[in-house]
């Protein structure tokens, strides 16, 4: 047996603190450092900003990009550019027609419809659309 363990007041597999880490003494620093950076933010925190802008673009970027939510940067990252409002609407009018008929006919053939219908109509040659797959 270890001499370190023997000389010990505790018994192996004994606590030496049996009631656990006081309630709330982890947050208690991180409460503690959230307001420190909140007091120094509100001190310096547009100044440092401009500052870090001017002279290191690079961490002024990495900065920004790592206080937004991931929820958004999800969002920015899966679209391939703006839409407008009457772009979404006319996107969840187009969504509502096909899903209308899925149960009956496959999306893809809808879509091939609405694309030969449009080209028929209009009569001039039309972007080719990446297929959904």
């Amino acid at each position: 047996m270890n001499k370190q363990l023997a000389k010990t007041a505790w018994k192996p597999g004994q606590s030496g603190n049996p009631l656990g880490r006081p309630q709330g003494a982890r947050s208690k620093f991180s409460e503690a450092a959230c307001a420190d950076a909140l007091a120094d933010w509100t001190t310096h925190g547009k100044t440092t900003l401009e500052r870090v802008r001017a002279t290191d673009p690079s961490t002024y970027l990495r900065v920004l990009f790592s206080i937004i939510p991931k929820d958004v940067a999800i969002s920015i990252e899966n679209r391939t550019g703006p839409m407008d409002s009457a772009e979404m609407q006319m996107m969840r009018r187009l969504v509502g027609l096909i899903q209308a008929t899925a149960d009956a006919i496959d999306p893809e053939t809808v879509f091939g419809w609405i694309e030969e219908d449009l080209r028929a109509r209009v009569a001039k040659d039309l972007p080719k659309v990446e297929r959904l797959d």
